[in-house]
C-alpha cells in the first residue's frame, strides 16, 4: 500500500504490525501499528497497549473490553515505596484457581495486604485463612501488631437505631453464628440459637477437666459476696442490682483487671465481671442451705411426733 502524507490529514496507507510497525524509531519492531479502528503500541515486536474504537484502553491486553483493560500487575510508587495491585493470569476475568491480591511494600520487599478468591473469598493479612485453611473460611483478617484492634466496627448514629453487626446463619430452625477460638484453632466457646433463643457457650465437656472436686464451702464463700444497688456514671438514672468487681473475692475467675490500674498514660483500665461464674457457687450454697433446712425439718419432725 503507497504512503501518502497530506498536511491536512497526516500521515496515512500504511497499517503496519507489531513486529514492523508503521510508525517507528531506530528500532524497527518498536513503535506504532494501525488496526481496524485500533491503535496499537508495541515494543520488541510484541503489543503492548491498544485503543479500540469505543475509546477503550488495554494494556497487555489486545482487545480491551472496559475503559481501561489491564491484565498483570499495577502498581503505584513512591520512591523505593510501593504498592501492587495484582490480578492472577489471565487478569481480565478470575477462574477457578485465579485470585486478586493487593499487595503493599515498606520497604524492599512485597506483603500481601489483601486477596480476593475466585470462591469470593476475603483475607486480609493472610493468603490462606486465620489458621492456614482456607477450606473453613469465607473471610479472615489477621493482624500481627500488639495493642491494636484486628476488626473495630462502629455505627456512628447517635439514636437507639444504630446497628453495628449482624450476625445471622442459614438454618430458621437454629445454628452456629460465632465462634471462639485459640491459636491453634481449639473451640473454647460459641454464640448459637435454637431458632428463638441465643445460647452464649463456653467450653464445659468433661473431658476438658481434671482434678474434679465438689465445692464444700459454698455457704462462707457465698457470704463474702457484697450484692449491691448502684448506677454507672453515664447512666444516672437506671439503677442496677450488680457487684463492684474488686469485691468478688470469693470468686476470682469471674474478674478480669486489678483494682486501680492505669496504662502507660494513666487512663483508667477498668474491672470487668463475668457474673455467669457466680453461678456454680450459689448453686452449692443453695445445697448446702437446703441441706440443713432438711436436717431441722428432720429434727423438727421428730420432735413433734414425740
Amino acid at each position: 500500500m503507497a504512503l501518502n502524507i497530506n498536511g491536512t490529514t497526516g500521515i496515512s496507507g500504511v497499517d503496519g504490525s507489531a513486529s514492523a510497525p508503521a510508525l517507528q524509531g531506530t528500532d524497527s519492531n518498536t513503535g506504532i501499528n494501525f488496526g481496524s479502528d485500533t491503535v496499537n503500541i508495541n515494543t520488541g515486536g510484541s503489543t503492548r497497549a491498544t485503543v479500540d474504537s469505543s475509546g477503550n484502553v488495554g494494556i497487555a491486553k489486545t482487545s480491551p473490553s472496559t475503559v481501561l483493560d489491564v491484565e498483570g500487575t499495577i502498581r503505584r510508587s513512591n520512591g523505593a515505596k510501593y504498592t501492587d495491585l495484582v490480578v492472577d493470569s489471565n487478569g481480565s476475568y478470575i477462574d477457578a484457581s485465579h485470585f486478586t491480591q493487593f499487595r503493599t511494600n515498606g520497604a524492599s520487599s512485597l506483603a500481601n495486604a489483601m486477596r480476593i478468591t475466585s470462591a469470593g473469598k476475603f483475607y486480609v493479612g493472610t493468603t490462606n485463612g486465620a489458621f492456614s485453611n482456607d477450606a473453613s473460611q469465607h473471610s479472615a483478617i489477621v493482624n500481627s501488631t500488639a495493642n491494636e484492634y484486628t476488626l473495630s466496627l462502629r455505627n456512628t448514629v447517635d439514636s437507639s437505631d444504630g446497628r453495628t453487626l449482624l450476625c445471622a446463619c442459614g438454618k430458621s430452625t437454629g445454628g452456629r453464628l460465632i465462634f471462639f477460638e485459640r491459636a491453634d484453632g481449639t473451640t473454647v466457646g460459641s454464640i448459637t440459637h435454637n431458632g428463638s433463643a441465643t445460647a452464649f457457650n463456653t467450653s464445659s465437656d468433661y473431658r476438658l477437666k481434671e482434678n474434679v472436686t465438689a465445692i464444700s464451702d459454698g455457704i462462707t464463700r457465698l457470704k463474702t459476696l457484697k450484692p449491691s444497688r448502684f448506677n454507672f456514671k453515664v447512666n444516672k438514672d437506671t439503677t442496677v442490682d450488680g457487684f463492684l468487681a474488686h469485691e468478688v473475692t470469693a470468686v476470682p475467675e469471674a474478674i478480669t483487671g486489678e483494682k486501680d490500674a492505669v496504662d502507660s498514660d494513666n487512663n483508667p483500665v477498668y474491672q470487668g465481671i463475668d457474673q455467669s461464674k457466680l453461678v456454680p457457687l450459689l448453686t452449692a450454697a443453695l445445697q448446702e442451705a437446703i441441706a440443713k433446712i432438711e436436717t431441722l425439718e428432720t429434727k423438727v419432725a421428730a420432735l413433734e411426733a414425740g
